[in-house]
Protein backbone atom coordinates (compact mmCIF):
# COMPACT_ATOMS: atom_id res chain seq x y z
CA UNK A 1 0.00 0.00 0.00
CA UNK A 2 2.83 2.41 0.88
CA UNK A 3 4.45 1.78 -2.51
CA UNK A 4 1.29 2.87 -4.35
CA UNK A 5 1.02 5.94 -2.13
CA UNK A 6 4.55 6.96 -3.16
CA UNK A 7 3.63 6.48 -6.81
CA UNK A 8 0.53 8.63 -6.30
CA UNK A 9 2.67 11.42 -4.85
CA UNK A 10 5.11 11.11 -7.75
CA UNK A 11 2.29 11.49 -10.27
CA UNK A 12 1.01 14.58 -8.48
CA UNK A 13 4.50 16.05 -8.40
CA UNK A 14 5.35 15.51 -12.05
CA UNK A 15 1.92 16.61 -13.24
CA UNK A 16 2.53 19.96 -11.50
CA UNK A 17 5.67 20.75 -13.50
CA UNK A 18 3.72 23.34 -15.45
CA UNK A 19 2.56 25.25 -12.37
CA UNK A 20 3.84 28.79 -12.19
CA UNK A 21 6.57 29.21 -9.58
CA UNK A 22 7.83 32.78 -9.35
CA UNK A 23 10.68 31.90 -7.01
CA UNK A 24 11.89 29.14 -9.31
CA UNK A 25 11.59 31.38 -12.36
CA UNK A 26 13.79 33.95 -10.66
CA UNK A 27 16.33 31.28 -9.76
CA UNK A 28 16.39 29.91 -13.29
CA UNK A 29 17.06 33.38 -14.67
CA UNK A 30 19.99 33.87 -12.28
CA UNK A 31 21.42 30.43 -13.01
CA UNK A 32 21.07 30.68 -16.80
CA UNK A 33 24.47 32.34 -17.20
CA UNK A 34 26.07 29.15 -15.85
CA UNK A 35 24.45 26.99 -18.55
CA UNK A 36 26.43 26.49 -21.76
CA UNK A 37 27.90 24.03 -24.23
CA UNK A 38 31.46 22.92 -23.48
CA UNK A 39 33.94 21.76 -26.13
CA UNK A 40 36.39 18.86 -25.87
CA UNK A 41 38.98 21.11 -24.19
CA UNK A 42 36.59 22.38 -21.54
CA UNK A 43 35.90 25.75 -23.17
CA UNK A 44 32.49 27.36 -23.47
CA UNK A 45 31.05 27.75 -26.97
CA UNK A 46 27.88 28.67 -28.88
CA UNK A 47 26.02 25.95 -30.75
CA UNK A 48 25.81 26.29 -34.54
CA UNK A 49 22.20 27.11 -35.39
CA UNK A 50 22.46 25.16 -38.65
CA UNK A 51 23.28 21.92 -36.87
CA UNK A 52 21.52 18.72 -37.93
CA UNK A 53 19.34 18.22 -34.86
CA UNK A 54 18.24 14.73 -35.86
CA UNK A 55 21.87 13.59 -35.85
CA UNK A 56 22.90 15.35 -32.64
CA UNK A 57 23.11 13.81 -29.17
CA UNK A 58 22.66 16.38 -26.40
CA UNK A 59 24.55 15.17 -23.32
CA UNK A 60 23.34 17.23 -20.34
CA UNK A 61 25.56 17.20 -17.24
CA UNK A 62 24.28 18.29 -13.81
CA UNK A 63 26.23 18.70 -10.58
CA UNK A 64 25.73 17.39 -7.06
CA UNK A 65 24.00 18.97 -4.11
CA UNK A 66 25.42 22.08 -2.51
CA UNK A 67 24.32 21.12 0.98
CA UNK A 68 22.03 24.11 1.56
CA UNK A 69 18.67 24.10 -0.16
CA UNK A 70 17.73 27.57 1.09
CA UNK A 71 20.56 29.17 -0.87
CA UNK A 72 21.01 29.55 -4.62
CA UNK A 73 23.82 27.16 -5.62
CA UNK A 74 25.77 28.83 -8.40
CA UNK A 75 27.96 26.58 -10.53
CA UNK A 76 31.13 28.61 -10.02
CA UNK A 77 32.98 26.05 -7.92
CA UNK A 78 35.39 23.51 -9.37
CA UNK A 79 33.48 20.42 -8.19
CA UNK A 80 30.30 21.64 -9.91
CA UNK A 81 31.92 22.08 -13.31
CA UNK A 82 31.36 19.61 -16.11
CA UNK A 83 34.26 17.09 -15.80
CA UNK A 84 36.72 16.00 -18.51
CA UNK A 85 35.12 12.54 -18.47
CA UNK A 86 32.10 14.23 -20.04
CA UNK A 87 33.30 17.28 -21.97
CA UNK A 88 35.98 15.30 -23.82
CA UNK A 89 33.07 13.54 -25.54
CA UNK A 90 32.03 16.77 -27.26
CA UNK A 91 32.26 16.41 -31.02
CA UNK A 92 32.70 12.65 -30.86
CA UNK A 93 30.98 10.70 -33.62
CA UNK A 94 28.73 7.81 -32.60
CA UNK A 95 27.81 6.22 -35.93
CA UNK A 96 25.92 9.02 -37.72
CA UNK A 97 25.44 11.08 -34.56
CA UNK A 98 27.59 13.83 -33.05
CA UNK A 99 27.76 14.47 -29.29
CA UNK A 100 27.33 17.96 -27.88
CA UNK A 101 28.06 18.31 -24.16
CA UNK A 102 26.12 20.80 -22.06
CA UNK A 103 26.68 22.04 -18.52
CA UNK A 104 23.45 22.60 -16.61
CA UNK A 105 23.40 24.51 -13.34
CA UNK A 106 20.45 23.11 -11.38
CA UNK A 107 21.13 24.85 -8.05
CA UNK A 108 17.69 26.40 -7.50
CA UNK A 109 16.51 26.87 -3.95
CA UNK A 110 14.32 24.33 -2.17
CA UNK A 111 12.57 24.79 1.17
CA UNK A 112 12.32 28.24 2.67
CA UNK A 113 13.08 28.42 6.39
CA UNK A 114 9.35 28.34 7.12
CA UNK A 115 8.82 25.36 4.81
CA UNK A 116 11.70 23.43 6.31
CA UNK A 117 10.64 24.05 9.90
CA UNK A 118 7.09 22.87 9.20
CA UNK A 119 8.23 19.84 7.23
CA UNK A 120 10.88 18.50 9.63
CA UNK A 121 9.00 19.35 12.83
CA UNK A 122 6.00 17.43 11.50
CA UNK A 123 8.27 14.56 10.48
CA UNK A 124 9.81 14.31 13.95
CA UNK A 125 6.49 14.68 15.78
CA UNK A 126 5.03 11.79 13.79
CA UNK A 127 7.69 9.28 14.75
CA UNK A 128 9.73 10.05 11.61
CA UNK A 129 7.13 8.51 9.33
CA UNK A 130 7.58 9.75 5.75
CA UNK A 131 3.86 9.33 5.05
CA UNK A 132 3.12 12.02 7.67
CA UNK A 133 4.69 14.77 5.54
CA UNK A 134 3.80 13.73 2.00
CA UNK A 135 0.51 15.63 2.04
CA UNK A 136 1.76 18.76 3.85
CA UNK A 137 1.09 22.00 1.96
CA UNK A 138 2.32 25.58 2.21
CA UNK A 139 0.03 28.60 2.47
CA UNK A 140 -0.49 28.52 -1.31
CA UNK A 141 -1.60 24.92 -1.34
CA UNK A 142 1.62 23.57 -2.85
CA UNK A 143 2.84 20.24 -1.50
CA UNK A 144 5.99 20.81 0.53
CA UNK A 145 7.54 17.61 -0.79
CA UNK A 146 7.56 19.31 -4.21
CA UNK A 147 9.65 22.14 -2.74
CA UNK A 148 12.33 19.94 -1.24
CA UNK A 149 15.71 20.34 -2.96
CA UNK A 150 15.54 17.00 -4.82
CA UNK A 151 12.25 17.53 -6.68
CA UNK A 152 13.10 21.19 -7.35
CA UNK A 153 16.42 20.30 -8.98
CA UNK A 154 14.85 17.40 -10.87
CA UNK A 155 12.34 19.92 -12.17
CA UNK A 156 15.17 22.17 -13.39
CA UNK A 157 16.68 19.26 -15.35
CA UNK A 158 13.31 18.24 -16.80
CA UNK A 159 12.59 21.80 -17.92
CA UNK A 160 15.91 21.84 -19.77
CA UNK A 161 15.12 18.50 -21.42
CA UNK A 162 11.75 19.90 -22.51
CA UNK A 163 13.44 23.02 -23.87
CA UNK A 164 15.85 21.02 -26.02
CA UNK A 165 13.01 18.86 -27.30
CA UNK A 166 10.90 21.90 -28.14
CA UNK A 167 13.88 23.16 -30.17
CA UNK A 168 13.98 19.93 -32.18
CA UNK A 169 16.64 17.90 -30.32
CA UNK A 170 15.24 14.44 -29.66
CA UNK A 171 18.37 12.53 -28.67
CA UNK A 172 18.86 13.37 -24.99
CA UNK A 173 21.22 11.69 -22.52
CA UNK A 174 21.47 12.85 -18.91
CA UNK A 175 24.70 12.71 -16.97
CA UNK A 176 25.47 13.81 -13.46
CA UNK A 177 27.59 13.42 -10.37
CA UNK A 178 26.28 12.58 -6.89
CA UNK A 179 22.84 14.20 -6.51
CA UNK A 180 23.00 15.08 -10.20
CA UNK A 181 23.35 11.41 -11.05
CA UNK A 182 20.59 10.46 -8.62
CA UNK A 183 18.23 13.08 -10.04
CA UNK A 184 18.97 11.83 -13.55
CA UNK A 185 18.01 8.29 -12.52
CA UNK A 186 14.75 9.53 -10.99
CA UNK A 187 13.86 11.37 -14.19
CA UNK A 188 14.83 8.50 -16.49
CA UNK A 189 12.66 6.08 -14.51
CA UNK A 190 9.69 8.44 -14.61
CA UNK A 191 10.08 9.67 -18.20
CA UNK A 192 11.65 6.67 -19.98
CA UNK A 193 10.48 7.68 -23.45
CA UNK A 194 11.73 11.27 -23.20
CA UNK A 195 15.26 10.54 -21.98
CA UNK A 196 17.37 8.11 -23.99
CA UNK A 197 19.88 7.23 -21.28
CA UNK A 198 21.75 8.18 -18.11
CA UNK A 199 25.44 8.23 -17.18
CA UNK A 200 25.55 8.50 -13.38
CA UNK A 201 28.84 9.14 -11.55
CA UNK A 202 28.55 8.03 -7.89
CA UNK A 203 24.79 8.75 -7.61
CA UNK A 204 23.81 9.69 -4.04
CA UNK A 205 21.25 11.76 -2.14
CA UNK A 206 21.34 10.61 1.48
CA UNK A 207 24.45 12.10 3.07
CA UNK A 208 27.54 10.27 4.25
CA UNK A 209 27.33 6.68 5.39
CA UNK A 210 30.45 7.41 7.44
CA UNK A 211 28.26 9.60 9.65
CA UNK A 212 25.53 7.00 9.91
CA UNK A 213 27.23 3.84 11.14
CA UNK A 214 24.32 3.56 13.55
CA UNK A 215 21.62 5.30 11.55
CA UNK A 216 18.41 6.23 13.33
CA UNK A 217 15.00 5.29 12.05
CA UNK A 218 14.41 8.75 10.61
CA UNK A 219 17.52 8.59 8.43
CA UNK A 220 16.64 5.09 7.21
CA UNK A 221 13.04 6.05 6.44
CA UNK A 222 14.05 9.16 4.55
CA UNK A 223 16.68 7.29 2.53
CA UNK A 224 14.21 4.53 1.68
CA UNK A 225 11.82 7.19 0.45
CA UNK A 226 14.52 8.65 -1.79
CA UNK A 227 15.28 5.21 -3.19
CA UNK A 228 11.57 4.70 -3.88
CA UNK A 229 11.65 7.77 -6.14
CA UNK A 230 13.80 5.76 -8.55
CA UNK A 231 11.56 3.21 -10.26
CA UNK A 232 14.33 0.68 -10.79
CA UNK A 233 12.03 -1.62 -12.73
CA UNK A 234 11.52 1.19 -15.26
CA UNK A 235 15.21 1.93 -15.73
CA UNK A 236 16.75 1.08 -19.09
CA UNK A 237 19.97 2.13 -20.80
CA UNK A 238 21.63 3.32 -17.61
CA UNK A 239 25.37 3.42 -16.83
CA UNK A 240 26.49 3.83 -13.19
CA UNK A 241 30.01 4.31 -11.78
CA UNK A 242 30.84 3.56 -8.13
CA UNK A 243 33.82 3.21 -5.76
CA UNK A 244 34.04 1.13 -2.56
CA UNK A 245 35.60 3.99 -0.55
CA UNK A 246 32.90 6.46 -1.47
CA UNK A 247 31.45 7.80 1.80
CA UNK A 248 28.07 8.57 0.23
CA UNK A 249 27.16 5.49 -1.80
CA UNK A 250 29.32 2.52 -2.78
CA UNK A 251 28.84 -0.76 -4.69
CA UNK A 252 27.46 -2.45 -1.58
CA UNK A 253 24.91 0.23 -0.69
CA UNK A 254 23.96 0.62 -4.36
CA UNK A 255 22.91 -2.98 -4.82
CA UNK A 256 19.38 -1.84 -5.55
CA UNK A 257 20.91 -0.53 -8.81
CA UNK A 258 23.66 -3.05 -9.51
CA UNK A 259 21.25 -5.98 -9.08
CA UNK A 260 19.09 -4.69 -11.92
CA UNK A 261 19.69 -6.32 -15.29
CA UNK A 262 18.85 -3.01 -16.95
CA UNK A 263 21.72 -1.13 -15.26
CA UNK A 264 25.33 -1.35 -16.43
CA UNK A 265 27.25 -1.00 -13.16
CA UNK A 266 30.96 -0.17 -13.24
CA UNK A 267 32.98 -0.68 -10.06
CA UNK A 268 36.12 1.51 -10.23
CA UNK A 269 37.42 0.59 -6.76
CA UNK A 270 40.75 -0.64 -8.14
CA UNK A 271 41.53 2.50 -10.14
CA UNK A 272 45.14 3.70 -10.10
CA UNK A 273 44.00 7.31 -10.06
CA UNK A 274 44.37 9.24 -6.82
CA UNK A 275 41.51 11.01 -5.14
CA UNK A 276 41.35 14.80 -5.29
CA UNK A 277 39.94 16.86 -2.44
CA UNK A 278 38.47 19.45 -4.81
CA UNK A 279 36.37 16.81 -6.56
CA UNK A 280 35.13 15.11 -3.39
CA UNK A 281 37.77 12.46 -2.75
CA UNK A 282 36.75 8.96 -3.79
CA UNK A 283 33.20 10.24 -4.25
CA UNK A 284 34.43 12.18 -7.27
CA UNK A 285 37.25 9.99 -8.60
CA UNK A 286 35.54 9.67 -12.01
CA UNK A 287 35.57 13.48 -12.32
CA UNK A 288 39.37 13.70 -12.39
CA UNK A 289 41.55 14.16 -15.47
CA UNK A 290 43.40 11.02 -14.48
CA UNK A 291 40.28 8.91 -14.73
CA UNK A 292 39.25 10.49 -18.04
CA UNK A 293 42.67 10.01 -19.63
CA UNK A 294 44.26 6.99 -17.94
CA UNK A 295 41.62 4.66 -16.53
CA UNK A 296 40.28 2.25 -19.20
CA UNK A 297 36.87 2.21 -17.48
CA UNK A 298 36.27 5.74 -18.79
CA UNK A 299 35.93 4.12 -22.23
CA UNK A 300 32.82 2.35 -20.99
CA UNK A 301 30.95 5.59 -21.71
CA UNK A 302 31.72 5.42 -25.43
CA UNK A 303 30.81 1.71 -25.54
CA UNK A 304 27.57 2.53 -23.75
CA UNK A 305 26.69 5.32 -26.21
CA UNK A 306 27.52 3.11 -29.18
CA UNK A 307 25.01 0.55 -27.93
CA UNK A 308 22.46 3.25 -27.15
CA UNK A 309 22.58 4.82 -30.59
Amino acid sequence: MRFFFYIFILIIFFCNFSLSDTRLEKDLKKLSKYNFFVDSLGNRYELDQNIDKDKTIILIYSHGSGGSERKLQKCNKSWWQIPPTVYQLNGLKIKDYTIKTYQLCKGARGFSQKDGDLFWNTYDKNNQDVNSVLDLKDENGVLLIQKWEGPIQEKVIKLKVDEFKENGFNNIVLSGHSAGGWDSLVLKSNFPSEIDGVIAFHPARSGKFANTKKPDKGWINWRNYKISMIKVEKLENVLVFSHEKDKYENPETSKFLSDSENVTFVDVSDTNCKKKLKTGGWHGITLTKCFANKDPRSKEIVKYLEKLF
